[in-house]
């Protein structure tokens, strides 16, 4: 039997071996030769389209605008669904730096980068385009990069700062904050300054996106006069304002307006549809025929639905109680007892009439203009206190909403200023994502969840670094306290 296997062994080297004379020349359709692809105004558009994809949301609005920005904040929450074993974690503060919702964060933000760098590595060769608009696309591919920077600073601090493709350096280091800092503070400078006021598509960066990303970078930071001089040149674009109505800002219908500085597009299509009001239907509310109603379920708290003035026409935007598709009254934000329910749900993106499923066509603004205004106030409370502009500025939003006008006399120091300007930013902001960047700004974050009952620690302003790149890479370090 032996000399039987010999024998089919010997006769399968003897097949074999004229094979093994030369390698294989195998013909690669997965990727694509630079200096050939982007020679062309195309083919530099194609690197972009999935750079811009890789940097929004879609496929993750659910972690970035909801889990990781307003989960672990005083005004929403999430239960119900298989979800829910994903977000308590996030509401109670109980995440550890395993999670996948850290990983794909990661690596969805740097694929954004790595594509940007493709272009940029390459740009210089290109000899058939026009030189003022590869600038632009130049510029747009800078934008790309550092916005995806910022979102990756904004979730766990300075990361990693890779700039090329060609890099040899596989296990990069984390920059320190004034070098991650001034890295995307140039980026977005430079990219502003060649960057079109106008795009041929929306979702695509402009002289104004630009703009706003480092108005929020130097915001979040506190690098007050900057955010000053800044917003002084978006306001002077006078390409933007704000929309008349507050409650119909977030409709499918109004969605082309002068207040979405930027925003990551949807389209009520699967896969590329913004999944929000499927989370925020409450359970038998009466949906069309062509809308689904997920079991994850995404709530407000009763305390945050009751602090809004009973003339804020953007507390309109709640449901506190509804009829049910068997003829029952529910109430979801205190019961008959006026018990806190925890329950309202927020129809801040109004249902899209045309959705399929749970994909609504609602865009997702990132940037709006009352951002910015409210920005500058700020940052100009910061430096002279709240007389005179920051009061203006406050006030435009308030007039918007319907609701009292303040007067020194109601915030009288920089303190009551700042401390209602965070509230303000609630009210005007929620299910946007933004609330968690506001509070660690503040300083509130840890202290308002104590409050709740949660056992949140300093280090948890920052979310830890993915363990998985952390065991492919010996020099980064964790973020303090998930060591």
């Amino acid at each position: 039997m032996t000399n039987y296997y010999r024998l089919l062994l010997g006769a399968f080297v003897a097949l074999i071996c004229p094979a093994c004379e030369s390698f294989l020349e195998e013909e690669v359709y997965t990727e694509y030769d630079p200096s050939k692809l982007l020679q062309t105004e195309e083919g530099i558009n194609s690197v972009l389209v999935s750079a811009y994809g890789e940097l929004q949301f879609k496929g993750n609005i659910r972690e970035f605008n909801h889990t990781f920005a307003e989960f672990p904040t005083d005004i929403a929450l999430e239960s119900g669904g298989g979800f829910e074993r994903e977000a308590i974690l996030f509401v109670n503060f109980q995440w550890d730096d395993s999670h996948a919702f850290f990983s794909n964060s990661w690596s969805k933000m740097y694929r954004a980068i790595r594509n940007a760098n493709s272009l940029l590595d390459n740009a210089s060769a290109v000899t058939a385009i026009p030189e003022q608009r590869l600038a632009e696309l130049i510029g747009e591919a800078r934008f790309i990069r550092a916005a995806a920077y910022f979102h990756l600073y904004d979730l766990f601090g300075p990361v990693p700062l890779i700039t090329t493709t060609e890099t040899l350096d596989m296990e990069p280091r984390r920059p320190t904050e004034e070098a991650f800092a001034e890295f995307v503070t140039t980026e977005l400078r430079e990219a502003a300054n060649v960057l079109p006021p106008i795009q041929d598509l929306k979702g695509k960066a402009t002289k104004g996106a630009a703009l706003a990303y480092l108005c929020k970078f130097l915001l979040n930071t506190k690098q007050w006069e900057q955010v000053v001089d800044v917003t002084e040149e978006i306001i002077s674009l006078n390409r933007y304002a704000l929309f008349p109505t507050i409650e119909e800002l977030f409709t499918v219908d109004n969605e082309n307006n002068s207040e979405f500085i930027f925003v990551h597009p949807y389209l009520p299509l699967s896969g590329n549809g913004n999944t929000y009001m499927a989370h925020a239907f409450p359970p038998n509310y009466p949906v069309l025929p062509n809308w689904e109603n997920y079991g994850a379920q995404y709530r407000s708290y009763t305390s945050f639905v009751k602090s809004f003035h009973p003339d804020d026409r953007r507390g309109l935007m709640f449901v506190n109680e509804y009829t049910d598709t068997q003829g029952k009254q529910v109430l979801l934000l205190e019961d008959g007892a006026g018990k806190p329910l925890d329950n309202a749900r927020s129809f801040k993106f109004v249902p899209d009439p045309a959705a399929i499923a749970a994909f609504h066509g609602n865009d997702c603004p990132i940037i709006r203009y009352a951002d910015i205004l409210l920005s500058r106030a700020e940052a100009l409370n910061e430096l002279n206190g709240p007389d005179g502009e920051p009061l203006d500025l406050l006030n435009q939003i308030r007039e918007r909403a319907g609701v009292p006008l303040l007067t020194l006399d109601d915030l009288p120091t920089e303190e009551a200023f700042r401390d209602h300007l965070l509230q303000e930013r609630a009210w005007e902001f929620f299910s946007e994502g933004l609330r968690r960047q506001d509070l660690v700004r503040h300083g509130k974050l840890i202290e308002l969840a104590r409050q709740r009952g949660k056992q949140a620690m300093p280090h948890h302003v920052r979310y830890p670094i993915p363990r998985r790149e952390l065991e492919a890479n010996s020099n980064l370090i964790q973020n303090e306290g998930y060591e």
